[in-house]
């Protein structure tokens, strides 16, 4: 073996590395998303309140605008902003975990590569 060349085992972490990076950038883009939706909704919900008990209000239903009350609409929005917080809380401890998995792994492979474990 060649000293440039890594043992199997070193080119296994690494690749498990390389996966469990992909997985957080997934996890990032959906919290996100997550975010952005959850922002949306907030800001909806504040307009809704401001407005008269009396105000008429439609909601999208698919391609077509349905009419709804105030009190519907505050409900459903809430709904929508509590399932948000809720699984923006999942994500965020999935993301811890993914962090830290990376964060030991990368350890891991340092003391592997440094820990003379690589044979020339």
């Amino acid at each position: 073996m060649s000293s440039k060349e890594l043992p199997p085992n070193v080119q296994q972490q690494i690749l498990r590395l390389q996966q469990l990076q992909q997985s957080l950038a997934v996890l990032l883009n959906e919290k996100q998303r997550l975010e952005a939706e959850l922002a949306e909704v907030s800001s909806a919900l504040d307009e809704v309140v401001k407005m008269a008990d009396g105000a008429v209000l439609y909601k999208a239903v698919g391609p077509v605008l349905v009419q709804t009350t105030k009190e519907k609409m505050v409900s459903e929005l809430n709904e929508r902003k509590e399932l948000a917080d809720t699984r923006l809380k999942v994500l965020e401890r999935q993301e811890a975990r993914a962090r830290s998995q990376i964060d030991s792994l990368q350890k891991e492979i340092q003391r592997m590569i440094s820990g003379g474990q690589l044979q020339e």
